[in-house]
């Protein structure tokens, strides 16, 4: 793991402030974030199509709480957790009823029984988790708290490499996550583009020059028509 990667202390940082920045691209504005978690919720709907109202979820990495917010309008039972101490805080404070805890994944195992979930959500998480053995055992542990035939929707790249842009970023290939998925009882049941124009860094085009607000509109409607080169897929698999 890098050195200057630190993740417990990185995120606690980072979801100390509000809004979608804190958990979508923080080298935008919240204006350019709405349009990129709008794009998401589209991502996250296909993802649940197939998923019954009512099904016993799990979201790991909740930071600000929206993939939650999303899944308790889809009328899932809802339990969460996250490796910022300010996070779970916060979530425990808007939704008193839930059960919250503070869980490094892969460090730390998920503190419930096998079995206990029909859902598992990890969006935008997984390549966060940068070092290859604890990304391993945070599959490992989401696969143990499915029931057999549970779904696993995570977002990555799924492309032809693996790339780390960032210390706290490492994007793992579709052959990476296939020899993953098989070694912890997991099959690849679908996959769709997510962004290829969306969440890019600011000086990748010109539309850098664009507003932030107008920049998300643009690149959403872009994203929306055509995607043959998606830097970042979203995934669903089965528990075996």
């Amino acid at each position: 793991m890098p050195d200057d990667y630190r993740p417990a202390e990185y995120w606690d940082e980072r979801l100390a402030t509000d809004g979608l920045r804190a958990t979508g691209h923080h080298s935008y504005r919240e204006s350019y974030n709405r349009w990129l978690y709008r794009a998401k919720g589209r991502g996250l709907r296909w993802a649940m199509r197939d998923i019954a109202r009512g099904t016993a979820a799990l979201d790991v990495g909740s930071g600000n709480g929206w993939v939650v917010s999303q899944l308790l309008a889809m009328g899932m039972t809802v339990e969460a957790c996250d490796i910022a101490p300010v996070a779970v805080e916060r979530l425990g404070r808007r939704w008193p009823g839930l059960r919250i805890e503070q869980v490094a994944l892969g460090a730390d195992p998920l503190p419930w029984p096998d079995g206990r979930f029909g859902l598992v959500t990890a969006l935008d998480v997984t390549y966060h988790v940068v070092d290859d053995a604890l990304w391993l055992a945070g599959l490992a542990e989401m696969s143990r708290v499915l029931a057999p035939g549970g779904r696993l929707v995570v977002t990555d790249g799924f492309g032809p490499s693996d790339r780390a842009p960032q210390p706290h970023v490492r994007f793992r290939s579709a052959a990476s996550w296939a020899d993953a998925a098989a070694g912890a009882g997991f099959r690849v049941v679908g996959s769709k583009p997510l962004y290829q124009w969306l969440s890019r860094d600011r000086d990748s085009s010109r539309m850098g020059r664009l507003p932030d607000g107008v920049r998300g509109a643009v690149e959403y409607c872009l994203d929306r028509m055509s995607q043959p080169r998606p830097h970042l897929r979203i995934t669903v698999l089965a528990a075996e």
